[in-house]
């Protein structure tokens, strides 16, 4: 079970708290039509308007991780480690990953360049196992 201290600053609405629960409990990157179709169908049914607006809230407060996916933004749990993504062009899959050597490659190449690099987001666009076989 996550524990979350919720500030001042975000009033965790009833609907908020549900999509925030429903999105805690998974590892899959959500956009907000799935989101607002996978809560239907376990019976908690929320409005898109709704979602819309508690999921900018939630990524806001740092409750969520959001990231721009193809021209969709997705939003994860905001407890996991850094990580990076592929991503299908055909059929949307998405699959972490995390690989050191290329961590070690943008520090040096942020330091070389005098950047002081405070985050990064990395996408390998492509097609997956499925997909391009």
């Amino acid at each position: 079970m996550i524990t979350i201290i919720i500030t001042s600053m975000l009033k965790l609405t009833a609907h908020r708290e549900t999509i925030l629960n429903f999105i805690n409990a998974s590892n899959i990157h959500w956009d907000a039509e799935e989101l607002a179709h996978a809560l239907a169908g376990s019976g908690k049914a929320i409005g898109i308007a709704t979602i819309y607006r508690g999921l900018a809230a939630l990524d806001e407060a740092g409750l969520i991780s959001s990231i721009q996916f193809g021209g969709r933004r997705r939003y994860e749990r905001a407890d996991k480690q850094h990580h990076d993504h592929l991503l299908c062009t055909d059929c949307g899959a998405v699959e972490e990953f995390m690989q050191p050597k290329i961590e070690e490659l943008q520090e040096r190449v942020a330091t070389s360049k005098g950047f002081k690099m405070t985050g990064h987001e990395l996408m390998i666009y492509g097609l997956c196992r499925e997909c391009g076989s």
